[in-house]
């Protein structure tokens, strides 16, 4: 039976290799979760664009319903004024005509911009998920690195060959992990 301060190292450092590869497998999770998030908050954004475009629409189409009617009246106004529609008059319609082009081209405009900046936004947190996840995979692999450092310290501390022998002894010193210590410890 091997000695308590050996099987304590062997103990100890198999239970921080476990640890280290858990921390790995941990840390590919919560990359991946992150990246499923970024997706749907993608998607979100992306329906939210959509509905900008949309209602930048419908407020255009009110813009337009709203110039029709403003000329109508101002038709009507001349009309029951008894002119005829020339001179000044020609002129207030044209202003109301190009005053009513601006606004829904201004309309139209803002919605696609609103709806350019939430797709960028969604593309931006889609990049940042994926990143998650590749960062989580690279903990993962390396806690695996870690976790073999982990053991080859610990044989080495143990003072035991791969086998799990300890060492044979080499011109007369003595073997076993107090021996191969003894140095360090003085």
């Amino acid at each position: 039976m091997a000695d308590p301060v050996t099987l304590a190292i062997i103990v100890g450092g198999s239970l921080t290799a476990a640890s280290q590869v858990q921390e790995g497998r941990i840390a590919e999770s919560q990359g991946k979760l992150s990246k499923q998030i970024a997706i749907r908050n993608q998607k979100s954004l992306e329906r939210q664009a959509k509905a900008e475009k949309d209602a930048a629409n419908i407020n255009e189409e009110r813009a337009r319903r709203q110039e029709k009617i403003t000329k109508a009246r101002a038709l009507a106004a001349q009309g029951k004024s008894g002119g005829q529609i020339a001179g000044a008059s020609l002129n207030a319609l044209t202003d109301i005509a190009g005053q009513f082009s601006i606004e829904r081209n201004l309309i139209l405009r803002g919605g696609l911009i609103r709806g350019r900046e939430l797709k960028e936004r969604g593309g931006i947190i889609a990049t940042q998920g994926r990143f998650a996840s590749t960062i989580g995979k690279k903990a993962k692999a390396l806690s695996f690195i870690k976790a073999g450092g982990t053991v080859l310290t610990t044989i080495g501390l143990a003072g035991l060959s791969p086998g799990g022998v300890p060492p044979a002894n080499q011109a007369g010193s003595p073997s076993g992990f107090f021996a191969s210590r003894g140095s360090v410890l003085t």
